[in-house]
């Protein structure tokens, strides 16, 4: 991890990226349905998906330029020689990506209270505790997915083909539990889907460290 933060300070090229993707969707999706986010009686949910959607997609973006920095560096080959365990290089890579992508989903929050006047600042640590349930999820499956995909000639098609499915209940209950903080509703609304993004998040974080063994060693 500190490697790869260390690399990250240096270039700037995945945050940046994952950064300016993110608020550009944003802004292009303010600018195509106005600040309510739509015509929906309720813009919370509206603005919810649409934050989403722009974080899933950075993500992608973010997870393969980390991933291919891997590939040119021939980090793979140092991690296959590493007397470290693999589950430990795995938990390692998904918490740098965990930290690139909490700069840009904070950067994402401000924009989403700015161009769409949603009531963020209400119910922030709220929301800020859904972002990190989510983006545990996304940078588990994410990490594990972008270092299969890199080393394939097809790896920016690819990459979000395989996520994407798996990451369908994250960005669900991700989009729920934001809505339901936005919409003033608390609690009562968004506690089944917190716990939701919990339980995917142990899942997954135990099997894609499991799995991290056979992705590098191929």
């Amino acid at each position: 991890m500190e490697k790869d933060l260390r690399l990250e300070r240096r270039a700037k090229e995945s945050f940046v990226i994952m950064l300016v993707f993110s608020l550009l969707v944003l802004a292009l999706f303010s600018f195509a349905f106005g600040p309510e986010g739509g015509p929906s009686g309720e813009p919370g949910a509206v603005q919810a998906g649409i934050l989403w959607v722009a974080f899933l997609f950075a993500s992608v973006v973010g997870l393969s330029r980390s991933m291919g920095v891997e590939r040119e560096s021939e980090g793979f080959t140092m991690m296959r020689l590493s007397p470290a365990e693999p589950a430990a290089l795995f938990l390692g890579k998904m918490a740098s990506i965990l930290i690139l992508m909490a700069g840009m989903e904070a950067a994402g929050f401000a924009a989403l209270a700015v161009l769409y006047r949603a009531p963020v600042g209400q119910a922030a640590l709220e929301l800020a505790l859904v972002a990190g349930a989510a983006t545990v999820g996304i940078a588990a499956v994410g990490t594990l997915f972008a270092a299969m995909s890199v080393r394939t000639r097809t790896r920016e098609v690819l990459l979000p083909v395989l996520m994407f499915p798996l990451l369908v209940p994250v960005l669900i209950a991700a989009v729920k539990g934001t809505a339901a903080f936005l919409g003033g509703r608390g609690w009562a609304d968004a506690g089944d889907w917190v716990r939701l993004l919990v339980v995917y998040d142990v899942m997954f974080v135990i099997a894609s460290a499991l799995a991290f063994e056979f992705v590098i060693a191929d």
